[in-house]
């Protein structure tokens, strides 16, 4: 059995002002999460099975600021400036700690010490003559989660999703 309950909150505010040959729109969103899952089953164990249950809580909170700045000046040549923050958080079945037979070789296995991963972008984008759209952007990932195959056991592969990276 596993089990899982998550609550996320949130309050935003956002700002917009448009001033002589400029927009500006910045904000920021706050967000509680709460998160509880519980695994109960048998493990195998020498000589038989034995019973097992495994709990992890997190409560966490982050912002997520966004902000842009339009230069308008010449209508037919626009330039902007944008800055976010987003997350992604790992979904049921990526967390859930439970063997699944995917075929004879092959099992699928959630982690419950997989945490969310955060994007923090920033862009700049030029719009001309209302025809032309070219757009800079760079993404910096912290928390990376992907999937990775483990090959510990001889006769098994586990696929499971692990944070590996920046």
């Amino acid at each position: 059995i596993f089990a899982y309950k998550e609550d996320i909150s949130a309050a935003y505010v956002n700002y917009n002002r448009s001033l002589k040959g400029l927009t500006i729109q910045a904000g920021v969103r706050m967000e509680n999460t709460g998160s509880e899952g519980t695994s109960k089953g048998q493990k195998h164990a020498a000589g038989g099975y034995v019973n097992y249950t495994e709990i992890f809580k997190r409560n966490y909170t982050d912002f997520f600021p966004s902000a842009a700045v339009t230069f308008n000046k010449n209508p037919k040549n626009q330039f902007s400036v944008s800055y976010s923050r987003r997350i992604d958080r790992p979904n049921y079945q990526d967390l859930n700690p439970f063997e699944f037979k995917l075929d004879e070789y092959t099992f699928q296995k959630g982690n419950i010490n997989l945490r969310p991963q955060y994007t923090n972008s920033i862009g700049i984008t030029n719009t001309y003559q209302y025809k032309l759209t070219t757009t800079l952007n760079y993404s910096h990932v912290k928390d990376l989660f992907t999937q990775v195959i483990d090959t510990a056991e001889k006769s098994k592969a586990f696929i499971s999703k692990r944070n590996l990276a920046t």
